[in-house]
């Protein structure tokens, strides 16, 4: 097994892409997603709060908690406006501006976004950003990308709600096109490029691209289409049943092994025996109720178990404790650049 290909801190910044590492030895991926078993990541911001706006108090000193702790990711979120009555503003920073800050803060952890909304921006800015956070983080940065799922915010900025899932994907392949290629010839309803190159290029030969949601869009495309889907917390069952068509549909197209994330959202309780209730989209358990809930999360396949501390009703700080130490020592994070290992939902037929 290789470890994966990191870049030197003392080389020069390869801007240009004349010497990209191969996408096989991404070291993002592989922290996140070593395939086999699941990891751990954290979704901004790291506090319970009410109502849809955080205290922020003390954030980034939670996220580089959370790297000390063994989480394999931090995911920013993208909420250009406040929607009160959707409920949540996630960190409130740009994202990224908030990555550049965590670029250096952190060390080691993969920096995610859940997830970029492609129709609200423009995918020459996007691949700027982008690129920009991945040269200076090391080739750190996971993209989850999603249609956009807030009515209120296409109007303001000028775009068509009911277009946005043929604009998503106009934005993903302009996205891409310019990113992977040197003077790119783009032709596209979102703009023009001939006789220019967009700068920097990524560290590897492309960004990881991750879907959030179905985003409107087909499941084989999404399949064929991006590296990994992010997706929500239905009951195990239908989650099992998620898992095995993904694999069905992503095993043996040439790409390299293509991980499954669940978003969940956890209260943690002071009782570790406390049972399970449900919350939104997630969980009010015990330590050791958890523990088993992810092992089952874990066997039918989940790579990486994304956790969202909206709902704590406890101070972060003392939950990220309590999991290091009695939780993520049994999902740590991969270290391996040798990924691809398909796991089978338990007790389900496969070939």
């Amino acid at each position: 097994m290789t470890q994966p290909t990191v870049p030197s801190a003392g080389a020069p910044v390869d801007v240009e892409g004349r010497a990209q590492l191969p996408f096989s030895e991404h070291v993002a991926m592989a922290r996140a997603y070593p395939g086999g078993r699941m990891t751990v990541g954290a979704i901004t911001p790291l506090e319970g709060f009410d109502g849809p706006v955080p205290s922020l108090a003390g954030h980034i000193e939670r996220i580089q908690q959370a790297e000390r702790a063994g989480f394999a990711s931090v995911w920013v979120r993208d909420v250009p406006l406040l929607d009160p009555g959707f409920g949540d503003a996630g960190q409130v920073f740009d994202p990224w501006v908030y990555l550049g800050q965590l670029t250096a803060r952190t060390t080691s952890i993969t920096l995610g976004t859940a997830s970029i909304v492609m129709p609200l921006r423009h995918p020459l800015h996007t691949a700027k950003a982008a690129a920009s956070v991945d040269q200076l983080s090391g080739g750190r940065l996971l993209l989850g990308v999603a249609t956009g799922d807030r009515p209120v915010e296409f109007p303001a900025f000028g775009q068509d709600l009911g277009g946005r899932a043929e604009t998503f994907r106009q934005s993903l392949e302009y996205f891409r096109v310019v990113l992977e290629h040197r003077f790119p010839h783009v032709e596209s309803p979102l703009g023009r490029m001939r006789g220019t190159d967009l700068l920097p290029k990524p560290v590897y030969r492309r960004i990881p691209v991750l879907m959030t949601g179905r985003g409107r869009q087909d499941v084989r495309w999404i399949a064929d289409s991006t590296d990994g889907w992010l997706y929500y917390t239905p009951p195990l069952q239908q989650q099992a049943e998620n898992i095995e068509r993904w694999r069905e549909l992503t095993r043996g197209d040439g790409g390299g092994f293509k991980p499954y994330a669940q978003a969940t959202y956890l209260d943690l309780t002071e009782d570790p025996l406390a049972l399970p209730r449900r919350i939104h989209q997630g969980f009010s358990v015990g330590r050791v109720s958890f523990l088993a809930m992810m092992r089952a999360w874990q066997d039918i396949g989940i790579d990486q178990l994304m956790i969202n501390f909206k709902h704590s009703r406890r101070p972060v700080a003392e939950v990220i404790d309590e999991l290091a130490e009695h939780v993520l020592p049994h999902f740590p994070p991969g270290s391996s650049g040798a990924r691809g290992e398909h796991r089978r939902p338990m007790g389900r037929a496969g070939p």
